[in-house]
């Protein structure tokens, strides 16, 4: 086989982590034969902040192609955010810019915490993507992120305030970050780092 028709896979399930080589054929049938599996075996036992089901087909000079359990494909960090006109009823606006200038977040990690608790909070709305923060940073008309996927990935890793929901491609506020908007937001001079 040349170099140039070598595909991998690499796959992560709640059962392990799978890694394929060889002909994208192969690649492919190997892929779907975990899906299958997946789909049909019941769940372990796993925590609640597992990973989803996630494939990854890369071949050299070529596009990472990226889809959930489902085989929806799943969003690429270089995915234009989308508005969602429905999202805040208009009678909830003010409520919504009082809140956020109540608790003063000084970063966008912060920001998304505040942004997401106050949809759970008040509009029932426990998992968030890029397209409610993109939405709701151009109801309060404050400049959004470069790449606002990375906004979640950091605040989930560094901070601690999101993790991946179990539905993929959302995040959830986590208990953390819910106990960070109550209690430590606004800052007092003192709390500034």
């Amino acid at each position: 086989m040349n170099e140039g028709n070598l595909h991998k896979a690499r796959i992560v399930t709640p059962r392990g982590t799978f890694e394929f080589e060889g002909s994208q054929e192969f690649v492919e049938k190997q892929i779907d034969k975990v899906v299958d599996i997946e789909k049909n075996a019941p769940a372990p036992s796993t925590r609640e902040h597992d990973t989803p089901l996630a494939e990854e087909i890369s071949k050299p000079k070529a596009k990472t192609k990226t889809v959930t359990a489902n085989g929806s494909p799943k969003k690429s960090s270089s995915e234009q955010p989308k508005m969602l006109p429905n999202l805040i009823p208009k009678d909830q606006i003010a409520g919504l810019r009082e809140f956020y200038a109540s608790k003063s977040p000084d970063s966008h990690p912060e920001t998304f915490a505040v942004l997401s608790y106050w949809l759970k909070d008040i509009l029932s709305v426990a998992e968030v993507s890029i397209d409610e923060m993109w939405t709701l940073y151009k109801v309060l008309q404050i400049r959004a992120p470069k790449v606002m996927i990375q906004v979640f990935r950091d605040a989930k890793s560094k901070k601690a305030y999101f993790d991946i929901s179990k539905s993929g491609g959302k995040y959830y506020l986590t208990s953390f970050g819910e106990t960070f908007v109550e209690y430590d937001l606004p800052r007092t001079p003192k709390q500034k780092s």
